[in-house]
């Protein structure tokens, strides 16, 4: 009797053992393949905690869109050249941009896709803008050339080449500025192509095309504009000192490590599931809530560089074929040469705009 009421307690056992394997099993099942989920549902698991986090994050996010505007009327107000005006409300733009929609990515993980979409799209834009920013603090692309006559540009220099000191360095003329103008306009150019129609392809299933494509794609295009905009920076830090450059362009770098380096660091540090979110679900959650934060120091580094009258300044004009022409009595054919350099500068600015 007693052996037999042992035998079922340890069938028993066995059988709750059993059973209880096949729930984990089951519950590591639906945390690795369950679709993502939609806002309802991110609503309907959250905490009490969660709610005062989220709260949180919307009173960030909300502080970095009221910075943004009261920084749209201050350079409005005080920025009196209207190109570079623009070019610095870019510039700015990029802490509300990666805010808003990293708050919709923490309610709306399953359109993660779109939201990745816009902000590489947008930063593409804006690396590109950087280096046609500091075009404009020369005064035009005329100038530009002229205060680099006889000097030569170091390309030795990261991301790319950091450690390749056998690299010759060039002259800056209007041939290899074009190529560093091309290196950043091909990442505002490529990416959106590339993403887009890694969203038809991924979407579709028909045609499976590796994710290291893609991935090589985009990397490759980032590095080669960003390695371009580095060779032009340390070029220029002996001339655009006043507009702080430098702080500039490395506020621009961390924008960059929060896009492309954070959502690999988080995938692979953190591996938590409460179902109905996902693994992978909560990934997307955690990698926007840490974003949203960093934006909004970000957010305000970025008021402290942009929110400058100074930058209303202008580098002073050299004008050295009028100088030697002057110097050889030719004072007319100097007066037309000051008026071509004019009129050939406000060309530069109107191709500027077109970009």
């Amino acid at each position: 009797m007693n052996e037999a009421s042992n035998n079922t307690a340890g069938m028993n056992a066995s059988d709750a053992e059993i059973i209880a394997q096949k729930r984990r099993e089951e519950y590591i099942f639906h945390c690795k393949y369950d679709p993502l989920p939609n806002a309802n549902a991110v609503i309907s698991s959250m905490t009490t905690l969660d709610v005062v986090f989220y709260v949180i994050l919307i009173l960030m996010t909300t502080v970095i869109i009221a910075l943004f505007i009261d920084e749209v009327f201050y350079l409005k107000a005080h920025i009196k050249l209207s190109y570079r005006r623009r070019l610095s409300i870019l510039q700015a733009g990029i802490p509300p941009v990666f805010a808003v929609t990293s708050l919709m990515g923490t309610f709306f993980p399953a359109g993660f896709n779109m939201i990745d979409f816009v902000c590489s799209v947008y930063f593409g834009f804006g690396l590109h803008a950087f280096l046609v920013l500091m075009v404009n603090y020369y005064g035009g692309l005329r100038q530009l050339l002229k205060r680099f006559e006889g000097r030569y540009v170091n390309i030795n220099t990261g991301p790319f080449c950091c450690c390749l000191f056998c690299l010759p360095n060039f002259k800056m003329t209007k041939k290899t500025f074009s190529v560093l103008w091309y290196a950043t306009f091909q990442a505002a150019l490529l990416r959106p192509i590339v993403l887009f129609f890694q969203g038809v392809f991924q979407t579709d299933r028909s045609l499976k095309i590796p994710e290291m494509l893609y991935t090589g794609l985009l990397v490759t295009s980032m590095l080669s504009g960003m390695w371009a905009l580095v060779i032009f920076r340390k070029a220029s830090g002996d001339f655009l000192g006043r507009y702080r450059v430098t702080a500039k362009f490395f506020n621009f770098q961390m924008v960059l490590l929060i896009a492309n380096l954070q959502p690999f660091i988080v995938t692979v540090s953190y591996n938590a599931c409460s179902l109905p979110l996902t693994a992978f679900a909560k990934k997307i959650i955690l990698n926007y809530q840490i974003t949203i934060v960093e934006y909004f120091f970000l957010s305000l580094i970025t008021r402290f560089l942009y929110r400058r009258s100074s930058d209303n300044e202008q580098l002073e004009r050299v004008d050295t074929m009028e100088t030697t022409l002057e110097e050889n009595g030719d004072s007319e054919k100097a007066t037309l040469r000051a008026m071509e350099d004019e009129s050939s500068s406000e060309a530069d600015n109107r191709v500027d705009n077109i970009v």
